[in-house]
């Protein structure tokens, strides 16, 4: 990979001092991030970047992640934004005194050349050996002439899809059962991008999110989760179709344009059965000022859906950054959370530690750093485990000492608490996180889980139900959350029927190795068996027992009894 600052001698020029700190942050960003993706840097010559990568589909992982990275930056910072342009190519390097050598070299930095600012380009041969990213293409740009490169080489640019944009799938559920809710119900929809600069996307969706967390503390509205709301925007699907598929009275959209760091933002709360407009504005407001923004927005919706409630009780009265770029980095880590792969969930810890060198006493940053920590533990991407939980509980406990009024400091303390096996002081957190945020899913399918480790596997699953209704359109993880309730009853046909309905059931082949096994289906249970092992190589009963926080030891052991009869090794 060949990366190359656009504009560097004007800058320079223009303001030297700057540029070389542009630069020596910018260098330090991609040394931060690049050894998750399997890559080095091999050499540095002012604003040029040489690296290698063990594979290609890791060195475009890398390269779509780092020019996002500049991209999303931007929206936050002062002055001109950074631009880098990459090239990419594969084939053998040679080490001549620790310099790097080849041909493939000289390539990829005539690619970088022709690059657009922001862009990447990738020879043929690169293409075929690199995999696909979800949301991008790669269009073929023909073979233009390569300076000193006399063979006629094929050029690819990598492009962002229409669907890189939605980060779920619109998929059918089946739908919960449980009773109706009362309460009046409302989706927000992300703000509609009308600038016409895609940097400013995770913006629309981060307004969008906090409107969200503001409403969700109203007891009697049920606000649905951003997963599902973010599926949905009324250019592509009518007011019945989201009301319908959401099952909501009230649905919120509006639209944002971007000059600078000027904001103008238009919203309207509809009736999704009429149609009609309950309540519109227009505001200006600028970027620094954002969260007034926000709070003003739920007060008035809550206000118009004639919500029984005291608003004024429910002001936000949060610490927010005062350095936007804080609050910039945790919008950004916490949709890299949303990839659940290793190297999303490194760089993801890297923004948030960022954050809190900006912003200190800004206590989301120390709970999203602590989610980061969690997920080494749960989905064994940490060589100390032990060292991983220690981490999520200490930022845990120092969001909440930090932010009192913010759930997500008492759920995560809540999470690392649990597989401690601290099953009381868990469920203490949970219910401080609830009564703080009673509305927001992933907090009550958690908890729902939670209670499922404490012998209440019952209430478990009414919960999980309850985490559905609000986020229709929701996670795996909440279906992996209902087979824990129903395997802590015994009740091995509902096990398996909720494991398959899960997208991607690599994570509940241990569950369906069991149960097929207590059900005496011993040819269904040996092939989830060797799922387990291909999954997860070097597997072994007695490892994996010391991880679910069960407090019921019987449950424990029956769950262990199923895998050893399943022929999975002790």
């Amino acid at each position: 990979m060949i990366a190359d600052m656009v504009e560097f001698s004007r800058r320079m020029e223009q303001d030297q001092a700057g540029s070389v700190g542009h630069v020596t942050r910018s260098v330090q960003l991609f040394r931060a991030l690049i050894g998750d993706y399997g890559g080095q840097i091999a050499n540095l010559s002012g604003d040029g970047i040489l690296a290698l990568f063990e594979s290609a589909d890791k060195a475009l992982q890398f390269a779509v992640q780092i020019q996002t990275e500049f991209r999303d930056q931007s929206v936050w910072g002062d002055g001109e934004p950074i631009q880098f342009r990459v090239g990419l190519n594969i084939g053998d390097v040679t080490f001549q005194e620790s310099i790097a050598y080849g041909h493939c070299i000289n390539v990829a930095a005539r690619l970088q050349s022709m690059a657009d600012p922001g862009g990447i380009l990738v020879t043929g041969a690169f293409r075929s050996a690199a995999g696909e990213i979800p949301g991008f293409s790669l269009r073929s740009r023909g073979q233009p002439h390569l300076k000193n490169i006399s063979e006629s080489i094929e050029v690819f640019a990598v492009e962002q899809t229409g669907d890189g944009k939605r980060r779920f799938a619109i998929v059918a559920r089946e739908a919960p059962n449980i009773e109706p809710v009362r309460h009046p119900t409302i989706a927000v929809l992300a703000l509609a991008n009308l600038s016409g600069d895609p940097r400013n996307d995770h913006l629309c969706e981060g307004i969008a999110e906090d409107i969200i967390g503001s409403l969700a503390r109203f007891r009697n509205l049920m606000v649905i989760a951003r997963h599902s709301a973010f599926l949905f925007n009324l250019k592509e699907h009518p007011t019945e179709e989201v009301r319908q598929r959401l099952g909501v009275r009230y649905i919120l959209s509006g639209s944002l344009r971007r000059s600078d760091k000027h904001l103008r933002i238009a919203v309207q709360l509809i009736d999704a059965a009429s149609e009609s407009a309950l309540w519109s504005d227009r505001l200006n407001v600028e970027l620094d000022d954002l969260f007034d923004l926000q709070e003003e927005i739920a007060g008035a919706v809550a206000a118009r859906m004639s919500v029984q409630i005291d608003i004024a009780e429910h002001r936000q009265e949060s610490y927010y950054p005062q350095d936007m770029r804080a609050y910039g980095l945790v919008v950004r880590g916490q949709h890299l959370l949303l990839n659940f792969t290793r190297e999303a969930n490194s760089h993801a810890r890297r923004l948030f530690e960022e954050a809190i060198e900006l912003a200190p006493e800004y206590s989301r940053a120390h709970s999203a750093m602590s989610r980061t920590y969690n997920h080494d533990w749960r989905y064994s991407w940490s060589d100390a485990p032990k060292e991983s939980l220690g981490s999520a509980i200490a930022y845990a406990r120092r969001a909440k000492t930090l932010d009192r009024l913010d759930a997500r400091g008492f759920a995560e303390l809540g999470f690392a608490r649990l597989y401690c096996k601290q099953h009381d002081e868990a469920l203490a957190e949970y219910a401080q996180a609830l009564a703080l945020n009673p509305n927001d899913s992933d907090i009550v399918a958690e908890h729902a889980d939670a209670l499922v480790y404490a012998e209440r596997p019952q209430r478990g699953v009414e919960l999980v139900q309850k985490a559905m209704q609000l986020n229709p359109y929701y996670p795996d993880t909440y279906l992996w959350c209902l087979a824990d309730a129903y395997d802590a009853m015994g009740q091995s046909e509902d096990v398996i029927a909720t494991v398959r309905r899960m997208h991607d059931p690599s994570e509940g082949q241990r569950l369906l190795a069991a149960n097929f096994a207590h059900l005496g289906m011993m040819r269904e249970a040996e092939a989830a068996a060797h799922e387990v092992i291909r999954l997860h190589p070097g597997f072994t009963i007695s490892d994996w027992r010391e991880r679910p926080p069960y407090r019921d030891r019987v449950v424990l052991e029956r769950y262990v009894e199923g895998l050893r009869k399943a022929g999975l090794p002790d």
